[in-house]
């Protein structure tokens, strides 16, 4: 008996990649901005001030990030591509808490600049970049020895932050948080998008999962973009910051 597969998945899907890439690309801003003021070029400061520091290791957190989060919204197109969609919403979840982590950063460098309060956010820091869980599970050893004592912050720190910005980056992320868990319904929908059963033939199905699709790639777009333009808003501000020290 021959199996025939239903592709039609395909048409009903690939429309919506040409924007997942454009989403992807980094911005004219950014790629100046990395080109004038790279985090590492402060590697080699010497004797930087405290406040050069926290500024520094804000910068290089940032780009860690953004590093990860790059990696993982290019691999979002190949989970579309290949109709591995109940995937996608974790991967995007990701990119969402990414975009909070870079802003919770940003507006920690904006209350350094602006208040001037380098215990504070000296205090901050050490638990955005040497942070963990309190439970002794979730102890980290630390490369120059020993293991963590500062507690990270909980993702929703992160989340919660976005609020100055974008409302709906709160409920995207409701969103994506209720189908990246196996929980049947909302899981179901983005599993129906793609193989081994796509369901683009049920009318009703089709009608939503479009919706469902949309959301999507809108919340994507929307979490790059406010990455790209919290990295570029760090990369310059950490540099006049550490140069005024200097």
């Amino acid at each position: 008996m021959e199996i025939i597969m239903d592709e039609s998945w395909r048409d009903e899907t690939s429309g919506y990649l040409p924007r997942i890439r454009v989403a992807n690309e980094i911005s004219i801003e950014l790629r100046e901005s990395f080109n004038k003021y790279w985090p590492g070029c402060f590697f080699s400061t010497n004797n930087p001030t405290v406040g050069a520091s926290v500024a520094i290791r804000l910068g290089v957190y940032a780009n860690n990030i953004f590093s990860t989060s790059l990696q993982v919204s290019q691999e979002i197109d190949n989970q579309w591509n290949n109709g591995l969609f109940v995937i996608v919403p974790m991967s995007s979840r990701f990119v969402i808490e990414s975009w909070g982590a870079i802003h919770f950063a940003r507006r920690t460098l904006d209350r350094l600049l602006k208040d001037g309060d380098v215990e504070r956010e000296e205090k901050r820091v050490k638990r955005l970049t040497f942070g963990s869980r309190s439970d002794k599970q979730s102890e980290i050893k630390l490369p120059f020895g020993g293991v963590t004592d500062n507690q990270s912050f909980n993702v929703m720190n992160f989340i919660d932050s976005l609020a100055d910005v974008s409302k709906e980056a709160i409920e995207n992320y409701n969103f994506f948080s209720e189908a990246s868990h196996p929980n049947f319904v909302q899981s179901s929908y983005f599993q129906l998008a793609g193989p081994p059963l796509p369901n683009w033939t049920n009318d009703c199905y089709k009608n939503h999962g479009h919706k469902l699709l949309e959301r999507t790639v809108l919340a994507i777009e929307q979490a790059t973009s406010g990455i790209q333009s919290d990295m570029a808003h760090i990369l310059k501000e950490v540099t006049s910051y550490v140069e005024s020290e200097a």
